[in-house]
């Protein structure tokens, strides 16, 4: 068979251009480490890898997502544990406080602390995270969570949102808890009072939220009105001077009239309410005292100034609280005879006529109309240039002139038994704000795990998906190594061969 040279040629030229395309292809494999360079070498294999790819992409996100789930809950339970710590030693602090030993100075160094470990608990109320974020402030993270207003009362800024973070397919984690869902919402019996100014007020007065202060004298308003009213009294245009406090749906006084001057406290059935010292009441001003809606809970940090202004309650003599008409002076108080001694709370009551009486009745506050338990000094004659008492191992000294018309003026037990009162009221109340932290804490924790478990199960599927890709992508090293050293051996030969035919010629034989 006879054979062109050109087609010699072509044959040679083409099978040169072959073997050094697989040359190239080889050394490319080499260098990107892949067996699929473009996807029409295997169409199938390629579609595969991309959705591989897709997914490692995806499960890459989740696993930035864990990380930032799992640091943001990592710093709200050191947080929490902080705080535990603070009412550790609040609790504390508490229970030396209620030792009857203490004198002014001791209670007064114990309520400094308390004052810094306040402090220290607003300051962990308002922290932030990595990001600048406020931890216990729901969606409103920019917004300081807590503020206190002017009477020292810290409120809530933020809202009920809880932040969460899709830390794998359909699954979210949250990463935050707002503060009104542990830190307001203390458990309390008592709750706490709002307020709300009359309609027809002209003065500026504030009042602040209504705390119980004394538990002994404490009820409820009467359902349905539900609401104490502060009505101001005096005489106009003068600001007012005294107050007095009604039940509104009885019309009972619960308070009789007292003297007041802006920045005193207002005392309604064991209820204390702040004023503003900076503002002023007007005559015939009303304000409305309603408990807060469930009434049963109260904020923590409302707790903690409670149990500072606490330290400040001392004294163990019983006090008389005249009214600002009274015209007789009552001194004493000091409990003389302790085995005769049963703490409770009296009513003086002075009656003009002749002659003038006075009576002493023992009082329960806690009910409306106030119930008369017994009556320890009976009426007798009251004499105006000095009346001693002596009832309950109590010993008064009464002295002035006789009212002009009935008059009946409380007698109050000793502070040192409110204040003994008040801190064991605090402890159940710090008790349920323990309850409250180990809650989130565990609601945390629980989180954390949840994380971990994500965590884990992300790895094994990206661990199994990279395996796969390897398998669909990676060249064998050492395949290609063996590809490419034939490759390179097969094109030298072909290249020698094609020169060696080349070269020869009819004429090299004549």
């Amino acid at each position: 068979m006879r054979i062109g040279t050109q087609n010699f040629y072509d044959r040679s030229l083409f099978s040169l251009q072959t073997r050094q395309s697989n040359l190239d292809r080889a050394q490319e494999e080499l260098s990107t480490g892949k067996k699929i360079l473009r996807p029409s070498d295997d169409p199938v294999a390629s579609n595969t890898i991309i959705k591989l790819k897709s997914e490692i992409s995806v499960s890459d996100r989740y696993v930035n997502a864990q990380g930032t789930a799992s640091r943001f809950n990592e710093v709200e339970e050191s947080n929490l544990s902080s705080m535990n710590v603070i009412m550790l030693r609040v609790q504390e602090l508490l229970v030396q406080a209620g030792n009857g030993s203490l004198d002014s100075v001791s209670l007064n160094a114990i309520g400094i602390e308390l004052d810094k470990r306040a402090d220290e608990l607003f300051a962990l109320s308002n922290s932030k995270n990595s990001n600048g974020d406020y931890l216990y402030s729901g969606f409103q993270t920019n917004t300081i969570p807590y503020k206190e207003d002017k009477f020292g009362y810290a409120q809530y800024q933020g809202d009920s949102g809880q932040r969460e973070v899709l830390v794998a397919a359909s699954y979210k984690v949250e990463v935050n808890d707002p503060g009104n869902s542990f830190i307001d919402n203390v458990s309390s019996p008592y709750g706490h009072f709002l307020n709300t100014a009359g309609g027809g007020n002209t003065g500026t007065l504030d009042l602040s939220v209504g705390l119980v202060s004394d538990s002994t004298e404490f009820t409820q308003p009467t359902a349905p009105a539900s609401a104490y009213q502060v009505v101001f009294s005096g005489t106009a245009p003068a600001p007012a001077t005294s107050y007095h406090v009604i039940d509104v749906q009885t019309g009972i006084t619960v308070t009789p009239s007292r003297n007041f001057t802006p920045g005193d406290d207002i005392q309604v059935q064991g209820i204390s309410i702040k004023t503003d010292a900076s503002t002023r009441a007007e005559v015939n001003d009303t304000f409305s005292i309603t408990a807060a809606p469930g009434n049963t809970e109260k904020s923590l940090h409302w707790v903690l100034k409670q149990a500072i202004e606490t330290m400040k309650v001392t004294g163990n003599n019983y006090t008389a609280m005249p009214n600002p008409t009274s015209t007789v002076g009552i001194s004493g108080g000091n409990i003389i005879k302790p085995d005769e001694h049963t703490l409770a709370d009296f009513d003086i009551i002075l009656t003009p006529g002749a002659p003038d009486t006075v009576q002493v009745n023992e009082v329960d506050r806690s009910t409306i109309p106030v119930t008369v338990l017994s009556t320890p000094v009976p009426a007798q004659t009251y004499n105006p240039t000095g009346t001693k008492l002596e009832f309950n191992g109590i010993e008064l000294d009464l002295a002035g002139p006789a009212p002009a018309a009935a008059d009946t003026i409380r007698l109050d037990r000793p502070e040192s038994s409110r204040r003994g009162q008040l801190l064991g009221d605090l402890q159940q109340d710090l008790k349920n704000a323990f309850t409250n932290v180990d809650n989130i804490r565990s609601q945390v924790g629980a989180r954390l795990n949840t994380i971990d478990n994500e965590a884990n199960a992300q790895f094994k599927f990206k661990e199994v998906s990279v395996t796969a890709l390897a398998n669909l992508e990676e060249v064998d090293i050492y395949a290609a190594m063996q590809t490419f050293q034939s490759s390179m051996t097969g094109l030298q030969a072909s290249q020698q061969a094609f020169a060696k035919v080349q070269e020869l010629s009819l004429f090299n034989f004549i």
